[in-house]
């Protein structure tokens, strides 16, 4: 069987990043497995590859994996706080606004949901938040001023 090889030269840094993307995807196709009731796949042998040319340690690139892992879980609780937060502040204007939400404009709508939505997240995120009071190192953002 003929393979095709290639040769690329880029920078260090370009390299590290698509590492810690297919790291990523690994993690991720991972989590869709499990949750499908699958067996785990093995450790793709590109990783390891790219790990050998990065020099990275077999205890450094575990480590990278449960860091990887723990960044995936953060960023999915914060895309899910904030749809709660959205879906709350949307229900309580509906609410609110009763059969007069049905002649508003979106825009007008989106507006007034927004404007709630920035008053009340951290309220919206008590409902559901699962972290301790004495844990909480840094108080949560909305998604408006995360993005500044």
């Amino acid at each position: 069987m003929h393979q095709e090889y290639v040769s690329l030269t880029l920078p260090k840094r370009e390299l590290e990043d698509f590492h810690r993307g297919m790291l990523l995807r690994f993690i991720a196709e991972g989590l869709i497995r499990r949750e499908q009731g699958l067996e785990e796949s093995e450790y793709p042998e590109s990783l390891s590859k790219l790990e050998e040319v990065l020099g990275i340690s077999d205890e450094r690139a575990h480590a990278m994996l449960h860091e990887m892992e723990d960044e995936l879980w953060n960023y999915a609780w914060y895309v899910y706080t904030d749809e709660w937060a959205w879906h709350r502040a949307k229900e309580e204007t509906l609410k609110e606004l009763g059969t007069k939400s049905t002649s508003l404009k979106r825009e007008a709508l989106d507006r007034q949901v927004e404007e709630r939505y920035e008053k009340n997240f951290e309220s919206y995120i008590k409902e559901i938040d699962m972290k301790e009071e004495s844990e909480e190192s840094e108080p949560r953002k909305s998604r408006e001023s995360k993005k500044k």
